[in-house]
């Protein structure tokens, strides 16, 4: 992975992780195509090291306790929403290798870019891209992620219908007291009832906090 290598490492060291070697020409593929077309399309806004922690580690920073909560399904059936750059949809369907993945993302550019990737990763046979609005995705999902989307509130009376009944919502957030402020709107605003638990992340060489917010109808 080039300039990365020491960095990658070392994270996915720390994160308890161990990829293979087809994980890490993936992981590698994707990464140059992000830096290839982050300046064209905006994908993400940071560069360099930056680009690997902030978005790749993090991204991958909740494979764990995914593991676990996928652990309780039987062939699951994954989602990642509003999936932009493929972030984290894509960093975990190279990790969580024996899953089907579904990323919804509708924007034009960005689906092209997501499609690209899927083929230069060879994740094409495990991984598809929805490109249509959220309210017109179909069917229902184990479990559903996403990051740097919507604040719950807005999203989860959206989210609930695409959740299996049994199925769990995981999204990435940062600071507690913003993200309790957004459970109390949730409860406050929603329609769907919810319940939550949260879950903290350590990103390997990433001086900011970060959670992830687990949640089940009801």
């Amino acid at each position: 992975m080039g300039n990365y290598d020491h960095l990658l490492h070392s994270s996915l060291e720390q994160l308890g992780l161990v990829f293979d070697e087809a994980q890490y020409s993936q992981l590698s593929r994707y990464i140059k195509e992000l830096e290839l077309w982050n300046p064209v399309y905006k994908l993400v806004g940071a560069v360099g090291d930056e680009l690997i922690t902030k978005h790749i580690v993090d991204s991958l920073s909740a494979v764990p306790t995914l593991v676990t909560l996928l652990d309780t399904y039987k062939n699951p059936i994954i989602a990642d929403l509003g999936s932009g750059a493929g972030l984290p949809g894509i960093p975990l369907a190279i990790a969580l290798k024996d899953y089907q993945f579904t990323l919804v993302e509708r924007m034009g550019r960005r689906v092209g870019f997501l499609n690209n990737a899927l083929v230069l990763c060879h994740l094409s046979d495990r991984v598809k891209v929805f490109d249509k609005d959220l309210s017109e995705v179909k069917g229902t999902f184990d479990l559903i992620t996403f990051r740097a989307f919507h604040p719950l509130y807005d999203i989860l009376d959206i989210v609930e219908p695409l959740l299996a009944d049994d199925g769990v919502v995981c999204a990435y957030k940062g600071q507690e007291e913003l993200l309790r402020a957004e459970l109390e709107q949730v409860k406050k605003g929603c329609k769907t009832s919810w319940t939550d638990s949260l879950v903290d992340l350590s990103v390997p060489y990433l001086d900011a906090q970060r959670k992830l917010c687990i949640l089940h109808k009801g």
